[in-house]
């Protein structure tokens, strides 16, 4: 993704709905790192930090940053009603309205090259936004951007749908496998490039890199990924043949279990330090626990109070956005603090400014920033 930042676009209840399968090869020849003992973290918020209203667009109702770089240029869209988006931009305490050939931003680089899509029923075409240049139509969906500028997405190609890339002002289709579709999932700051490819009928569904032209499968038959970081690294998760889903990540044609024992783990992000962000359940409190993994130590960061609590972001140093039912918070290096304000975070860039969606007294939003 933009940067080392990883914004979490894969909920966690979501996760456990997934419907994928470890196979005994993968247990055999997958390294455990959860042998280190387990650190059990219950965070106190030692400080509030107050947010930031970045405003609104003139006559909408409706507003929310959805990106941020480590310049602290934000990007965002609002909306009075469905599939009628509007794309905004603020830098420097400016918010200006973008094009309406760029309504929905989703990323944005630290050379400030934005990227998102055009919303729609059915299909929602992208574009990319070079610095100072105008949007650029491209022929699919963006689903990611890396920081050296490459946009990834899935577009419509005959007989069904192809992952997309586009660098340098061209477009390449990826492909995909005789009798399957391909749909890019993410991609990382130098490249590297996640996708799911499924089959008619879905029985040979499943991730893979781009590897030197071709789709190579992750090592574990139906594992599902959530992120890819500089290194190839793949993390997501992948459910044994008891029904248990477990935390998982690839690297390169090894199968490491994250959480052998812990039925209900999945891994959402990765960074390039290696950190890897995810979460679990407890099914006799009924809570959901916000895990951080950091050169194989797997550390339990708790509810943060509430009776849900949903891991948002992983920057590159390490920070952890969580969203609770009854507030949010930033998470670092063991120091929690609380976004005050009514509010929803979705980003956090490199600096720990973490930016989102500020609820008004009157039913309006506006996008807001917490630094």
């Amino acid at each position: 993704m933009a940067s080392a930042v990883k914004a979490i676009r894969v909920a966690a209840a979501a996760a456990m709905t997934a419907t994928v399968t470890m196979t005994g090869v993968a247990l055999a020849t997958g390294v455990a790192l959860a042998a280190a003992p387990a650190a059990v973290v219950q965070p106190a918020a030692v400080a509030v930090v107050q947010p930031v209203d970045l405003g609104a667009l003139p006559g909408i109702t409706t507003n929310s940053a959805t990106a941020i770089n480590d310049r602290g240029d934000v990007v965002g869209s609002g909306y009075n009603s469905a599939y009628d988006s509007h794309g905004f931009r603020w830098s420097r305490g400016v918010l200006t309205a973008l094009p309406d050939t760029a309504r929905a931003p989703l990323r944005i680089t630290n050379a400030g090259q934005i990227a998102g899509n055009l919303p729609g029923r059915s299909y929602s075409p992208g574009f990319v936004i070079r610095p100072g240049g105008a949007p650029l139509g491209l022929g699919f969906s963006v689903a990611d951007q890396g920081e050296g500028g490459q946009v990834v997405g899935t577009g419509p190609v005959a007989g069904g749908t192809h992952a997309m890339l586009w660098r340098d002002g061209h477009t390449f289709d990826l492909g995909a496998p005789a009798g399957h579709t391909s749909d890019a999932r993410a991609v990382s700051d130098n490249g590297w490039i996640l996708a799911e490819i499924q089959s008619g009928d879905h029985r040979d569904d499943h991730f893979a890199r781009w590897i030197q032209g071709r789709w190579v499968p992750l090592p574990t038959a139906g594992g599902y990924g959530s992120d890819i970081n500089s290194r190839g690294d793949v993390v997501g998760w992948a459910t044994t043949p008891a029904g248990s889903t477990h935390a998982m990540q690839w690297q390169g044609d090894r199968a490491i279990d994250l959480d052998p024992q812990d039925p209900l783990s999945t891994a959402l992000a990765i960074n390039d330090a290696g950190q890897i962000l995810g979460s679990t359940f407890d099914p006799v409190t009924d809570l959901g626990h916000i895990l951080l993994w950091d050169q194989g130590r797997r550390i339990d960061l708790g509810t943060f109070g509430g009776e849900f609590a949903r891991p948002i972001a992983l920057n590159g140093r390490g920070d952890v956005v969580v969203l609770t039912s009854t507030a949010a918070f930033r998470w670092s290096h063991g120091r929690t603090v609380r976004l005050a304000g009514a509010g929803v975070p979705t980003a956090i860039n490199n600096r720990g400014q973490v930016v989102g969606t500020l609820l008004r007294p009157d039913g309006t939003s506006h996008a807001a920033l917490w630094t």
